[in-house]
């Protein structure tokens, strides 16, 4: 990541946990207080890291979006990613084990490499499988939980 950019949060305010598109459709469910309740714990270490891509797979528009923005104002937006972190997460994708059924998604990699290189704790998802089978290609992951939302 290229964290001299100018619009990417401070490294200082990140927090150790990671969050995928799952988990933002979770906060913008007007209902899901579990979610909410979560996150409020998750800003207590650090604003949670979203990246950018992470954005926009959850975004969609309507009345959830407010939701979803409210809990986006509590998080950090990493949004400079290189091609280099990209060709990383391609190779990454190319060599999971993932569930037949499942296509490889070059996002969720990205959350997979976002939460080595912060050193997360945690890594809040729809798809803790996936995830975790991004992590199993990273040397030293096994240190992150992946946690179902």
């Amino acid at each position: 990541m290229n964290w001299s950019c100018p619009t990417c949060p401070d490294a200082q305010s990140l927090g150790d946990v990671v969050y995928d598109a799952g988990m933002l459709i979770a906060l913008a469910a007007p209902l899901n207080a579990a979610a909410r309740l979560r996150h409020s714990e998750y800003c207590l270490a650090g604003r949670p890291v979203v990246p950018a891509p992470v954005v926009a797979q959850a975004r969609r528009g309507g009345a959830k979006a407010a939701l979803l923005a409210r809990a986006l104002k509590d998080c950090a937006v990493v949004c400079c990613y290189t091609e280099h972190d990209w060709r990383r997460a391609g190779e990454l994708i190319g060599r999971a084990a993932l569930n037949p059924k499942k296509r490889p998604d070059p996002v969720d990699g990205l959350v997979a490499l976002t939460a080595m290189d912060i050193d997360a704790a945690l890594v809040a998802t729809s798809d803790p499988d996936g995830i975790q089978a991004y992590l199993n290609q990273l040397p030293g992951s096994e240190a992150i939980t992946v946690q179902g939302v």
